[in-house]
């Protein structure tokens, strides 16, 4: 495990705000998990270990995003409506979907 949960509860709120223009925040994480060895088919297929931050969404739905451990940056944004979208950081340092 190369981060803590602190370093990563960090990450998870700018992330959060960044994506969401501060919609999401800091009482929207549930809990945040760690998973050794996870496989991930999204958006390759690759075994890794990986941060899960579970988001209360919309009428109490989750939303899940994933972040590398190995690198401290996020994978994709998994909403409640099954819906996966690639994270990645623009040139102002900013996190933003992948169009």
């Amino acid at each position: 495990m190369k981060n803590t949960e602190n370093i990563i509860k960090e990450k998870t709120i700018k992330i959060l705000n960044d994506l969401t223009e501060g919609v999401y925040n800091e009482d929207n994480i549930v809990n945040i998990n760690f998973h050794e060895k996870n496989k991930l088919t999204f958006p390759t297929e690759k075994i890794i270990d990986v941060w899960v931050i579970s988001i209360k969404s919309l009428f109490d739905n989750r939303d899940f995003l994933i972040i590398s451990d190995e690198t401290g940056e996020p994978i994709y944004y998994h909403n409640f409506n099954y819906i996966k979208s690639e994270i990645i950081k623009n040139s102002d340092e900013a996190y933003q979907y992948k169009k």
